[in-house]
Parts: C-alpha cells; sequence; structure tokens
C-alpha cells in the first residue's frame, strides 16, 4: 500500500496541468490538495502506523479553538485572546512519548510542537487557523491541516453555526473519508436548548446525525482554560479515542474512507489532463494554421511578379530608355559610336544594376515582411479565441518577434543570393555587349527573379534560355522561402506551448493505474 501511495504522489508531482483549460483551476486545486493529503496524511500514516491520531481543532473565527484545546489540556499551551486572527501558526500538542514517533510527520514544519503530559495518549491535538480567517494564507494553511487530519473537531459558535462556509467543509471532509466530531461551544444559556435542537436538525439534515456532538456554555468573559466540568464529556471522549484500539479504529476508519473518494478524484485529475492534451494538440494546429491563408497569398505575389511593381519599375524604366546607362541590356549598339558610348558607360551601367538589384529585393523584403507580420497577428488573434490560447500568446514577446522576423528574412536573402550565384556558375561564360562584370550578371539575375520584367527580358537576351530557366527557378525557391518565412511566425507560439510541458499522456496513464490499484484496497 505504501508503495501504490508513493508512486500516487509522483504521479500528482508529474501532473503540471499548466494549460489554462476551463477546468485547469478546479483540476490544479484537486491535484494540489490530493498531493497534500496523500504527502502530509496517507503516506506518514502507512509509514508509521504507531503515530498517535492527529485530531484538528479546526472551526470559524472566534469560536474558541485554542481556549478548547488549552481547556482539553488543562493548561495555556495555545494562545488565546480577543484579537483576530488568535491562532496565526497552528499549534500541534502531543503526549511527550507520542511527540517522538511524529518527529518525521510533515506537521512539524508547519506547526509549533509542544509536548505536555496531560494530552491523552494516542491523540495529538492541532490547533488550526480559522477557515475564515481574514488572512488568505491562514485560511490556506487552515485547509491544509484538515487533510493532515484522522479526525477533525469542528468548533462553532450559538452565533457562528449557520455559516455557509463550515457547512461546506463539513461536507467536503465527511467525502474525503475524515471523521468528524463538531462542538457548540459559547451558547448563551437562554438559548441552549433552542441552538442545540436547531444545530442538531441541520446535521441530521446534512447527513451528519451520528456525528458525535457537544455543547458547551458560554462562560463569559474569562481568562485562562475553562472550569473542566464543562470539558469533562469532550475531554473524556478524546481520552477513550486515545486508548490504543480506540485510536487505531479511528485512523483505519479514515484511511479506508478517504479511498473511495481519492481513487474517484484521481481519476477526475487524469480526465483533466486528457483536457489539457486534447486543448494543446488542438491549439497546435490552430497556431499553426493561422498563417496558412497568408503564406500561400505571399507566395502566389512572388510567383505572380508582385514584388517588383513600384519602384523596381521605375528605375528600370529610367535606366533602360534610349540613351540611358542601362539601354544596352535592352538591345545591342545599333552601331560603332553606339557601342564605344555604352563601353564607356560600363563601370556606371555595373553600378546602376546593383542598385536596382538593391531597390528590387528591397521591394521583396517589404512584401514578405508585411506579410509575416499579418502573419504574426493573424496566430494572435487565433490564440485569442480561448483561454490557453491567450496564455500561449502572452508569452511571446513582440520584440523578439520582430528581431527573430528580420533575422529570417536576412538569412533568407543571403542564402538566396548564395543559390544566384551558384547557379550562374553553372553556366557557360556568356560574350555579350552588356559590358556587366559577373556581379552585375548576378545582380541582374537576382532583380529579374523578384519579378522585374525588364530584367528578366534582359536576362533571356544576355544569357538565353538558360539564364531564363535560373531565373524561373530563383523566383520559385523565392516564393517557397517567402511562404516559410511567414509560417515561421507561428514556430514562437508552438515553442511556447511546447515549454509550458502539456502532458503527452503518461501522467495521465499512469494516474489511471494507480486509480486501478487503489480499488483493490476498497
Amino acid at each position: 500500500m505504501v508503495e501504490v501511495i508513493e508512486d500516487l504522489l509522483r504521479n500528482l508531482d508529474a501532473a503540471a496541468l499548466a494549460l489554462d483549460t476551463p477546468d485547469a483551476d478546479d483540476a490544479r486545486a484537486m491535484r494540489d490538495r490530493l498531493a497534500t493529503q496523500v504527502r502530509n496524511h496517507l503516506l506518514p500514516r502507512l509509514r508509521q502506523v504507531s503515530a498517535p491520531a492527529i485530531v484538528v481543532v479546526g472551526g470559524s473565527t472566534g469560536a474558541g479553538k485554542s481556549t478548547l484545546v488549552n481547556s482539553v489540556v488543562g493548561a495555556e499551551v495555545s494562545e488565546a485572546g480577543v484579537l483576530r486572527p488568535t491562532t496565526r501558526v497552528p499549534v500541534f500538542v502531543a503526549h511527550p512519548k507520542d511527540a517522538e514517533l511524529l518527529a518525521d510527520h510533515p506537521v512539524t514544519t508547519v506547526a509549533t510542537i509542544v509536548a505536555h503530559g496531560a494530552v491523552p495518549r494516542g491523540l495529538a491535538l492541532l490547533d488550526a487557523p480559522d477557515l475564515d480567517s481574514v488572512h488568505s494564507g491562514n485560511r490556506g494553511l487552515a485547509d491544509e491541516l484538515v487533510e493532515l487530519a484522522d479526525l477533525w473537531v469542528f468548533v462553532t459558535t450559538g452565533s457562528r453555526y449557520g455559516d455557509a462556509l463550515p457547512w461546506q467543509r463539513l461536507r467536503s471532509a465527511s467525502d474525503r473519508g475524515v471523521s468528524l466530531a463538531v462542538v457548540l461551544n459559547r451558547v448563551d444559556r437562554r438559548a441552549l436548548l433552542k441552538v442545540r435542537r436547531d444545530l442538531f436538525s441541520r446535521l441530521e439534515g446534512q447527513g451528519f446525525g451520528a456525528v458525535p456532538f457537544f455543547v458547551i456554555p458560554d462562560v463569559g468573559p474569562h481568562e485562562g482554560v475553562l472550569p473542566p466540568a464543562l470539558v469533562a464529556e469532550l475531554t473524556s471522549w478524546l481520552t477513550v479515542l486515545g486508548a490504543q484500539s480506540q485510536s487505531r479504529s479511528v485512523i483505519a476508519r479514515t484511511v479506508r474512507g478517504a479511498w473511495p473518494a481519492l481513487r474517484q478524484d484521481v481519476q477526475s485529475v487524469a480526465a483533466a489532463l486528457d483536457v489539457q492534451r486534447r486543448t494543446s494538440l488542438s491549439l497546435h494546429n490552430q497556431l499553426q494554421a493561422a498563417t496558412t491563408g497568408v503564406a500561400a497569398q505571399v507566395r502566389r505575389d512572388i510567383e505572380c511578379v508582385s514584388a517588383a511593381t513600384g519602384a523596381p519599375t521605375t528605375a528600370w524604366l529610367a535606366g533602360a530608355s534610349t540613351g540611358g546607362v542601362l539601354a544596352p541590356l535592352v538591345a545591342a549598339p545599333a552601331n560603332m559610336f553606339e557601342a564605344w558610348r555604352f563601353r564607356r558607360a560600363n563601370a556606371a551601367r555595373n553600378v546602376a544594376v546593383q542598385s536596382l538589384r538593391d531597390v528590387s529585393v528591397d521591394v521583396a523584403v517589404t512584401l514578405i515582411r508585411a506579410a509575416a507580420e499579418l502573419g504574426e497577428r493573424s496566430v494572435r488573434q487565433a490564440a485569442a479565441q480561448s483561454a490557453a490560447g491567450a496564455q500561449v500568446a502572452a508569452l511571446v514577446d513582440v520584440g523578439a518577434g520582430a528581431s527573430a522576423r528580420e533575422n529570417r528574412l536576412g538569412a533568407l536573402f543571403a542564402e538566396w543570393t548564395g543559390v544566384v550565384r551558384r547557379r550562374l556558375a553553372r553556366l557557360a561564360s556568356v560574350t555579350d555587349d552588356s559590358g556587366l562584370e559577373p556581379a552585375g550578371v548576378a545582380a541582374l539575375v537576382e532583380s529579374a527573379a523578384v519579378g522585374l520584367d525588364g530584367a528578366e527580358r534582359a536576362v533571356a537576351r544576355i544569357l538565353g534560355e538558360p539564364g531564363s530557366a535560373v531565373v524561373q527557378h530563383l523566383r520559385a525557391e523565392l516564393a517557397s522561402w517567402a511562404e516559410a518565412a511567414v509560417a515561421a511566425e507561428a514556430d514562437a507560439f508552438v515553442a511556447a506551448l511546447d515549454g509550458l510541458g502539456v502532458d503527452d499522456g503518461g501522467a495521465a496513464t499512469g494516474l489511471r493505474l494507480r486509480a486501478s490499484e487503489l480499488k483493490g484496497y476498497l
């Protein structure tokens, strides 16, 4: 049984539940509560079966819990007073001989340990913070300490027993198999019978009619412990429970009672992990699909030479008109004088072609960048449709995304230029009258591949069909790479989703296996 529970704790710790699915908050709370119950109660109890039964004395603010503990012990072991909350640090009181058995118990890390000989052997009393404390830390600790209990003594008063929160906590503790007792404390003697009857009726109505029930009248303002006669019935009952056979019975009943709810809750956490995994897979598809339309459009734009409209065309027309520095790229010289004049402008022509290339590539970069930015916005819009998607989108920094985009574009065109040069190096040497150097020819080919019609016709004249084939290949390659660059806008979001560590099914499978093993102990 210990091995099963140890494996269960490991599985619970591995149940990340990192994604903000609709049921995530409830599932995380259940996982944390189960882990606390297993770590702080079931495992210590199973490992040290001879340890005393832990009686948690809890309840609402001002119910007199500390005074009640002090009165049962017959000494002021826990601070009591009129300030609220009084109990800020839990006080754990045990018989000195029992305290030795609790040396390694998790309760020692959250409570002040007091050894006192008046505590019944076989029991240890834990004075817990208020369930409805004004301090959230105290409320959380009070809930956590209930998970330690072999027996929870719920303390309320004649004026507070109707509060909704205590009943909610009682039902929750009962569902988890915790043994219960109820103390109605500080009851005005004039209303004692009426309040007692009403509270007992409520207990009956909620299914707690068999729960031990004690009533302690109000004694008015006082200091120190209550008169022994007022707590004699409760003290005697606790003393009887402390007897070895009785305390073992309480412990066994609580442990057995915890099993059905524990198994059901473990299966619920496993189901929540399944929701996480399905949500993660769906979100993966949504994020990656969000750029598909934009990426396909930028590919079509480049294939249809939309990138060369505007500035590149204007620059080409200005340079390639009659007498222009780029005119020899359009047609051979008509006569010797024109050939001589063209040769004189060779240096300027190479500079002009490089400038034309820069303008063409800049327009292509701008086109792809705009598409990538639109792709990134599409991913964020797709992510915003769910809480899980919004959680992932918040992890992706806009500035970092812009920087990564520029790096991708820089790498794309650097690689593309390298491909241009490698492709041209495979062509046979061409002798022509354009006066272009190899770098100038490469610049002209890049301008043509981007989609500049005049440059494409010039490449066909200078390099022939092989040159035109290179242009078509390079354009197709640029279109494909541009599509990939836009699609890559989803990568950072997918990486952020993967980084959350959503369960791939292993943790859920492990929890279901533990649940089946727990069934064997029912």
